[in-house]
């Protein structure tokens, strides 16, 4: 390849494969080809997972630019993945400063300030590209999950539905279902769920959920219909069997069903003796001697 066709070709990779957009593209010097050179090995480590290498690849190309954000942007990204989030931080508000309306870099400090703990400055930064970009579905999901860890799953859900408005699919949809069990809105979630049921009949997360959203709401019938269908397609059905058993021997009163639940999960290799005991403690008087019977005899 000729000297002329090199030059091209480093031209548009470094055009083309930047994490973050350097800026137009045009003839460059020496000092912007090495720089560019740098900062395109920086990026074939860092997508091979070759950290350290990715870090002084792109501190060659600062060295060429001190001045290329692009290259300051994936260091702070690969500071991140190298347990150094603080530091990392610290460089993108270093971007912030000299364009405060980037969004990748207001998202990438809230990703940074999570890994680093920082949760409220977190959320905060999310919640700043939303007061510029209220549909930035990144910074949507972001700040969902930001709220769900501090234990604020009601405000999560109002972020879950903004996301469910613009993808309106089935992975959207059982984040928010998820969510609204967080948020202890069982009728919300078991609509949901049930919706995902009818999109994906043998989503066995949906019909977990769902499950568990009836049985907090007393639908026993439908919490163990779900559990029914998923046993249908589990090889190991031991658990499941027993809290069907659970279901209809301590919930639902439903005793006959019960025991026969609870024999199906013996069979099926069920084992744990801490739970046999917890389980005889709950079970009704009426049905307590059958149960110990099937636990501790010869079924």
């Amino acid at each position: 390849m000729t000297p002329h066709r090199v030059r091209l070709l480093l031209l548009f990779i470094a055009c083309s494969l930047s994490f973050l957009v350097i800026g137009g593209c045009r003839t460059w010097s020496s000092r912007e080809e090495r720089a560019a050179q740098a900062y395109n090995n920086g990026n074939l480590y860092h997508e091979s997972g070759n950290y350290e290498d990715a870090l002084g690849a792109y501190a060659l190309a600062l060295e060429y630019e001190p001045e290329m954000a692009a290259a300051v942007y994936n260091s702070a990204l690969t500071l991140v993945e190298l347990d150094r989030s603080g530091e990392a931080l610290e460089m993108l508000q270093s971007l912030n400063q000299r364009d405060p309306s980037n969004l990748k870099v207001l998202r990438g400090m809230a990703w940074a300030a999570w890994k680093d703990d920082r949760v409220q400055a977190s959320l905060d930064y999310y919640l700043s590209v939303l007061i510029i970009s209220p549909g930035d579905k990144e910074s949507l999901k972001g700040a969902s999950e930001v709220y769900e860890a501090s234990g604020r799953a009601g405000e999560a859900v109002g972020m879950r539905k903004l996301l469910l408005r613009m993808d309106d699919s089935v992975d959207s949809r059982m984040d928010l279902a998820r969510t609204l069990v967080m948020a202890k809105r069982y009728s919300e979630a078991l609509e949901t769920f049930r919706t995902v049921i009818i999109q994906s009949p043998g989503n066995s997360d949906a019909l977990t959920g769902a499950s568990i959203s009836a049985e907090y709401m007393g639908l026993y019938s439908e919490s163990i219909s779900y559990l029914l269908k998923l046993a249908d397609g589990e090889g190991d059905t031991g658990d499941l069997w027993w809290h069907i058993a659970e279901i209809r021997l301590v919930q639902s009163g439903s005793y006959d069903a019960g025991l026969t639940a609870l024999k199906r999960a013996l069979e099926e290799g069920f084992s744990d003796e801490d739970a046999y005991d917890d389980f005889i403690t709950n079970t009704p008087p009426a049905v307590r001697s059958a149960v110990r019977n099937l636990l501790y005899g010869d079924f």
